[in-house]
């Protein structure tokens, strides 16, 4: 539809038609259609609305919306800060509206909080602050209950359980590609997401949109979330499909792309990505992808920059860079420790190797420092809860690491040990995985506390802020 299309109001306009069962709605934006879903009728109108907010963000400006159900017919207006509004509360203008007043919101909450709970309640409210009169006018979305007319100064509650440690309050929302994950930097400084308009989006910290591009494939091409990387000296957020890298510059600019050969698999359990080929170690640099030579008889392991980490099964390992030059580390044998039993593997700053104890028997797991082979902290096992380990970097956090069993604190060295722990990610102090079965959420001490059945995994620390996903949507929630 054009942005003329509706007289009197030369914005782009948006066309919500909401079904008759409200599962459903089919929105129209320049000619563009798009369907959204929803397990309830205001989780379906929520989607619908994330489009236009979404929509008007990128372009700046003001949308107009024609939304449309079986009981009638409603003109609202999306502002590009994420405020919905009726249409009839801001003048026709060609130029962008300024944002309406807000009500004021508790101390400590970003422009993003107020915006998620201005669209991205259960109740989807729309506030209008009339010029100089003090008046403050509600405009609810048809199907919302007029009971819920409350002030947007409270806070949006997470419609599901919190994980352990987090609160279910809920500072800012974003609408996901259906089926999408989103990617958390593993410092917590950023934020990345497909949404439902085939967008890549990058946050900061604090919640703020720092920019938008179009996706070059359709978000279900994807393979996996997006995941911050160095390339070429900078951090990029990459994405894969079949066939190709995907990088766009965390600082902004048109994003680049390089070919993979056919029998390629990618890993990011370094700060680069590595590409393996058959028997080749390849690097992404310069729009293409470079060989790293391996010696015989070593693996590569991980890649930092244009360095790749090659080891053996004992002894030393080596860093090789793409112009051949190569620096040997060994490690340093741990006080508890007898002869290296073998190198188990290497994630992110670690190499982890398994040593026979010292006297009687067992092992002891230690993780050391990849560049100069130092023991960062060790632990001594049963060699059974090693088997079936997954080599996942996932655990690997900045302010605790786990593999396998083994819990680590990478500050002071400590170690904790809990039998049948599967670790699958590491959020702030804690690391969260899988215990018998079950949900399990850890600390440095081996503390063991059980999430709620219902609740989600963290995706990531953003910020003081985790990331939880749940029907299609992520929710910051801050700590308790």
């Amino acid at each position: 539809m054009s942005r003329a299309s509706r007289p009197g109001h030369p914005r782009p306009t948006a066309v919500i038609a909401i079904a008759p069962d409200e599962r459903s709605a089919e929105i129209v934006i320049e000619g563009q259609r798009q369907v959204v879903t929803g397990s309830v009728p205001k989780e379906t109108r929520r989607a619908a609305l994330d489009v236009a907010t979404g929509y008007a963000a990128r372009i700046g400006q003001p949308v107009l919306i024609d939304a449309r159900d079986s009981n009638g017919y409603w003109n609202l207006v999306a502002t590009p800060d994420g405020v919905v509004q009726a249409a009839d509360r801001i003048p026709p203008t060609s130029a962008p509206a300024p944002a309406a007043a807000q009500p004021p919101v508790p101390t400590g909450r970003s422009d993003r909080g107020r915006r998620g709970l201005l669209i991205a309640g259960a109740a989807v409210l729309a506030v209008v602050l009339l010029g100089g009169a003090g008046i403050t006018v509600w405009n609810l979305l048809p199907g919302d209950d007029p009971a819920a007319q409350t002030t947007t100064t409270e806070a949006q509650v997470l419609g599901h359980p919190a994980p352990p440690g987090y609160a279910d309050t809920v500072e800012f929302a974003e609408a996901l590609a259906p089926g999408s994950q989103p990617g958390v930097s593993r410092d917590g400084e950023l934020l990345a997401f497909m949404g439902p308009d085939e967008r890549l989006t990058l946050f900061d910290a604090s919640g703020e949109r720092l920019w938008s591009a179009a996706l070059p494939a359709a978000a279900a091409e994807f393979l996996g979330p997006p995941r911050f990387v160095d390339y070429d000296g900078a951090r990029a957020v990459v994405m894969e499909t079949t066939g190709t890298l995907w990088f766009w510059p965390v600082e902004g600019g048109e994003h680049t792309s390089i070919t993979l050969p056919e029998d390629a698999s990618t890993q990011y359990v370094g700060s680069s990505a590595l590409v393996r080929s058959g028997d080749d170690a390849l690097v992404p640099t310069g729009g293409e992808l470079e060989p790293v030579e391996v010696d015989g008889g070593a693996a590569p392991m991980l890649a930092e920059g244009t360095e790749v980490l090659t080891a053996v099964r004992t002894g030393a390992w080596t860093w090789v860079d793409t112009a051949g030059e190569a620096t040997e580390v060994s490690a340093v044998r741990p006080d508890n420790a007898g002869d290296m039993d073998s190198v188990v593997t290497a994630l992110r700053e670690y190499v982890v190797i398994r040593w026979e104890p010292l006297r009687g028997e067992g092992a002891v797991l230690a993780f050391h420092d990849s560049r100069d082979g130092t023991v960062v902290g060790a632990a001594e096992i049963d060699p059974d809860d090693l088997e079936d380990v997954r080599h996942r970097s996932g655990p690997i956090g900045t302010g605790i690491v786990s593999y396998g069993p083994v819990v680590l604190d990478p500050e002071t060295g400590g170690t904790a040990v809990v039998p049948g722990f599967e670790p699958q990610m590491a959020v702030g102090s804690t690391v969260f995985g899988q215990l018998g079965g079950a949900s399990a959420a850890v600390d440095a001490a081996g503390e063991v506390r059980r999430p709620d059945p219902a609740s989600a995994q963290p995706a990531g620390l953003l910020g003081a802020n985790a990331i939880v996903v749940h029907e299609d949507h992520l929710y910051a929630i801050p700590s308790q």
